[in-house]
């Protein structure tokens, strides 16, 4: 069993194991989206919130096309590691 610390959580986003929490406006290093909670089933929804205008499911078209939430977020993503797969 691993240590809690080790405990990883997907990212909505991009779906790799970054986040230490759901839901707990972490930032995941791999897309830089912010989890603010949102998942499958508001994907939809824009919440004006910490990721400002985009919906989840337009963050993972992003993700898929450019490799982060958002093209402006590229300077600061980086690739998933082997234990967050």
């Amino acid at each position: 069993m691993l240590p809690v610390a080790d405990v990883r959580y997907r990212c909505p986003c991009c779906g790799y194991k970054t986040l230490q929490a759901p839901g707990a406006f972490q930032l995941c290093p791999v897309c830089w989206w912010e989890d603010d909670g949102q998942d499958d089933g508001d994907a939809l929804e824009v919440r004006l919130t910490v990721n400002g205008q985009l919906s989840l499911n337009q963050a993972r078209a992003n993700f898929t096309q450019f490799g982060a939430a958002h093209p402006r977020f590229l300077q600061y993503v980086r690739k998933p590691q082997a234990a967050e797969q």
